[in-house]
């Protein structure tokens, strides 16, 4: 039997080149990775992976205990601060790396599958095949999805690494099925199935594939029925981890499997056996969860807490997160598929800017058609081989779509849980690829499984000579991947999160404006994991106790914050009243009015009042909080920039008070904008410290309510440093609406100072300016963070001209034509016109509508509003000349200008009858 290149490991293995080749995937892969690395913590559960991994925590479920162990070496070894109790600015980075390596692993052994795969379809191909693996393996690299999750810290390139691991070994078992070592391959596989769970519960699902390929095998050297034993016993532990059976049911049937296996063993056929053990093993490495959590003190994070196999085994099973019944439908089933079939076909574009014609066709025409082109192939002449990229990616795809069953109304796009489907139409991709370019070079010979069926060999084929149209075509199939990461390439761009600190600017911002020892009442994920990053990994604010009320439902995590052994939260109940919590049905007595009452809502009472009076922690509540997550208090809340303070009085007409001034300070001196603004953030700082009062002093950072007052040209001379938006970074739908609260709070601020300065208008001339500067400089934050945002925009020209800087005003108003809808500029230029007119300044109005007109004489909108001033003026003569302008210019009349002179005229001839009738009873002596 002539030697398999694939086969032989003597030496020089190094030299071959399919290893050759696949280093220089990784090494591209990861190199690009790299490039695009997050270099702190993201939003949702990156900061939590990244925490538990630096401490060694247990995170939310289903646990992942070998990613957190996993990320501890690569914080250990990459990081440079092993010691948790120092602050690490390293281990972020490090353990975002590590999802680019494990990634780039996962895309090597995908290149290896393909070509595995695709030298079979055509023993001849040669490097046809390689081409191929090439080709399927880059577009998956840089994929929408695989990249995104590389480049933070997620468990998903992990199991993707785990996944494309099991499927190559399946490859390889199938070549050396009818050897005697081959059920000991099989038994591997077993084992880093279990192992993999460790990762991500998604890794079983690799094994319906390898299954249909291990049944429809002819010459193996495993029964049928050890297979079907083993087979059971994984879906045993499947169907264990969720709430199909009762625990009862699970028990008898383990049991009754563990009888057969002991039957089938004492038979001398020990491969369930042995595989079960195995799988076990593996899994043994969720007991660092019970461990850790059993530890004293126990991590800071240690969700569910589970200290007892009990609740090992909900944490296993997802219990807080139950699914939702398949078969009844949270969304219509066509809708839920295009929700699906969106993300596929968006996964792999590589013109364009991820919409429109030209990304549409050249998405359709390359990798849609290739990987059509493999499927054909695969079926055609890869049988058996064929069903484990096929079931691996409709179990992951169309099934997992009708399992996950999602809403219409998701919090956040959820094409990451198809990474692995996604990963499998890759391959399908790489062996259309490689199946394209054999066709160009020729008619097909037999493939591997017809020469063994005939009884030859397939390894010592001859290799095909290429053509220059051969090799031209797979150069230009190896090109069209990379053309997502060539300069200028929008995929790149929104996949480069080098630069990108919104997450972690915004997380300390939450906490730098809260007072020193505050209780801080949190959301959920985007405003609570990047904080616990902050606090555990780079110990910033660790004085402030965080509360995160999508958690405050649940005992332990109460518990555990009030026995926390470095800063406890005082409350009222014991740990046994605690537990006895339940969601209960109010009924008012008086007024018969009904209310559930929540667990989270005893806890928060308890929490505020235990922690008032002679305990004196403040309490502030993040933006992000839903306003009915926090009715309660809602009235007797006051905005002070991305918190809001708990006050004991409610506001006027039971509505949160604003702050305006500790708004502005927190905004332009307190808080870190660097992310989102191109202004030097050192320095902004640095002068606010000076003019706070708190510059060389070091034991105060001005958090809170510790600075001086600035007068409002200091906050000015701060506003005006903030520069432009940066525009070098991608912005994802989350990030953007999130940020959204930082101009909503500087617009709150602005208008705030408004009221007070109408207020004072009549009674303090001096403190009016003043107020009304203070005003000027909110919006004018609030447009430098977000320019032209709509409620801006509806006070800072009119506030302009209160503060005599007509100029600025008129500049203001020019700028909106191209940078705002039209709509939006129309009604913000009609209300400053206005605006100017009722305020005394018409001139201001007319000079700058004739400067436009003179500009743009065609635009109806400036010959309206004219007309509409000279009209509220009462000038005739001026607004008949406006309308007679607009006749000129585009020659018709125009209906409501016509009426509007009609109704002057009458106006006018009211008012000389009345003069006159005035001045003849004056004559008569009346």
């Amino acid at each position: 039997m002539p030697p398999d290149e694939g086969d032989n490991v003597t030496a020089h293995w190094f030299r071959r080149p399919q290893v050759l080749i696949a280093a220089g995937v990784f090494v591209l892969t990861l190199a690009v990775y790299g490039a695009t690395l997050n270099s702190t913590t993201p939003f949702w559960d990156a900061g939590e992976f990244i925490t538990t991994s630096h401490i060694v925590g247990v995170p939310h479920q289903p646990g992942t205990p070998l990613y957190v162990l996993m990320g501890r070496v690569f914080d250990v070894l990459l990081s440079g601060q092993p010691d948790i109790t120092q602050p690490s600015l390293r281990t972020a980075w490090a353990v975002n790396f590590m999802s680019a390596f494990f990634s780039a692993l996962a895309v090597t052994f995908i290149y290896l599958l393909i070509w595995e795969l695709a030298r079979r379809a055509d023993p001849d191909s040669g490097w046809l095949a390689h081409a191929g693996g090439v080709v399927g393996a880059l577009f998956l690299a840089f994929s929408e999805t695989f990249w995104a999750n590389a480049i933070e810290a997620e468990v998903y390139g992990l199991a993707a690494f785990m996944l494309a691991l099991l499927a190559w070994l399946a490859v390889r078992w199938h070549d050396h099925r009818s050897e005697q070592g081959s059920n000991l391959l099989l038994l591997l596989m077993i084992y880093l199935l279990g192992l993999g769970v460790g990762f991500h519960l998604g890794t079983l699902l690799v094994y319906p594939g390898i299954f249909a390929l291990i049944v429809v095998a002819s010459r193996r050297r495993l029964p049928l029925l050890d297979l079907l034993l083993m087979s059971t016993g994984l879906a045993l532990f499947l169907l264990s981890t969720t709430n199909v059976l009762p625990d009862a049911g699970l028990v008898a049937l383990l049991i009754g499997y563990l009888v057969f296996v002991g039957v089938r063993a004492a038979t001398g056929h020990r491969f369930a056996l042995w595989g079960s053990a195995l799988f076990f093993l593996g899994l043994t490495v969720h007991a660092m969860m019970m461990i850790r959590a059993g530890a004293n003190p126990e991590p800071f994070i240690n969700q569910t807490a589970p200290e007892d196999f009990r609740t090992l085994l909900s944490v296993i099973r997802r219990e807080q997160y139950p699914p939702l019944n398949p078969f009844t439908r949270q969304a219509p089933l066509d809708w839920q598929f295009g929700y699906y079939y969106g993300f596929l076909f968006k996964q792999f574009y590589f013109l364009g800017p991820g919409h429109g014609l030209l990304m549409t066709v050249s998405t359709v025409l390359g990798p849609i058609f290739l990987a059509l082109v493999g499927l054909l192939q695969g079926l055609r002449r890869l049988r058996p081989l064929v069903f484990v990229p096929l079931v691996g990616y409709l179990i992951n795809g169309e099934m997992l779509t009708l399992y996950l069953n999602f809403t219409n109304h998701e919090v956040r796009d959820r094409d990451y849980f198809y990474f692995a489907a996604f990963m499998f139409a890759a391959v399908f991709i790489g062996l259309g690829a490689s199946a394209l370019l054999r066709y160009l070079a020729g008619p097909e010979g037999r493939s591997a499984a017809q020469m063994e069926k005939a009884g030859g060999e397939w390894r010592g084929t001859a290799t095909l000579k290429a053509k220059p149209a051969v090799l031209a075509a797979g150069a230009l199939l190896v090109v069209l991947p990379l053309l997502a990461i060539m300069p200028g390439s929008v995929k790149y761009f929104e996949h480069d999160n080098t630069k990108n600190y919104i997450a972690y600017d915004y997380a300390w911002n939450i906490l730098a404006g809260c007072d020193r020892n505050a209780i801080l009442f949190t959301n959920g994920d985007n405003d609570t994991f990047p904080i616990w990053y902050l606090q555990e990994v780079e110990k910033f604010r660790r004085d402030v106790t965080v509360v995160n009320l999508s958690l405050i439902n649940l005992p332990w995590y109460i518990k555990q914050l009030k026995h926390n052994p470095e800063n406890p939260l005082a409350m009222q109940r014991s740990d046994a009243e605690i537990d006895a919590l339940r969601h209960r049905l109010y009924e008012d007595p008086k007024t018969g009015e009904r209310q559930f009452i929540m667990i989270k809502d005893y806890v928060i009472h308890d929490i505020i009042t235990a922690n008032q009076g002679e305990k004196g922690r403040p309490h502030f509540f993040a933006v992000t909080i839903p306003q009915e997550n926090m009715s309660r208090y809602y009235p007797n809340l006051q905005m002070e920039g991305m918190t809001y303070r708990l006050l004991d009085t409610p506001g006027p007409d039971n509505l949160p008070r604003t702050d305006p001034q500790a708004v502005l300070q927190n905004m332009l001196g307190v808080y870190r904008l660097g992310s989102v603004m191109d202004a030097d953030d050192a320095r902004r700082t640095d002068v606010y410290r000076a003019m706070a009062g708190l510059a060389g002093d070091g034991a105060r950072r001005g958090f809170g309510r510790e600075a001086g007052e600035l007068s409002a040209s200091e906050l000015d001379s701060l506003a005006r440093m903030l520069g432009t938006p940066r525009t070098d970074q991608y912005r994802v739908p989350n990030a953007v609406f999130l940020l959204g609260n930082y101009p909503a709070a500087l617009n709150r601020a602005g208008y705030e100072f408004y009221v007070m300065a109408s207020e004072a208008a009549a009674t303090d001339q001096a403190r009016y300016r003043e107020l009304l500067a203070s005003a000027l400089a909110a919006f004018r934050a609030s447009l430098a963070v977000t320019p032209f945002n709509e409620q801006a925009l509806e006070f800072f020209p009119l506030l302009l001209v209160q503060a005599y800087q007509d100029e600025e005003a008129r500049t203001f108003l020019s700028s909106l034509q191209g940078n705002v809808p039209v709509e939006i500029e129309e009604r913000t230029v009609f209300n400053s016109i206005r605006g100017f007119v009722r305020g005394g300044v018409p001139e201001l109005a007319v000079a700058w509508l004739n400067d436009r007109l003179a500009a743009q004489p065609e635009r109806k909108f400036y010959h309206q509003v004219l007309f509409s001033v000279h009209q509220a003026l009462g000038d005739v003569s001026q607004a008949r000349a406006v309308m007679e302008a607009w006749q000129k210019q585009s020659g018709e009349q125009d209906a409501d200008m016509v009426r509007g002179i009609e109704e002057m005229r009458q106006q006018a001839g009211s008012l000389e009858q009345d003069r006159i009738r005035q001045q003849v009873e004056e004559a008569l002596g009346r």
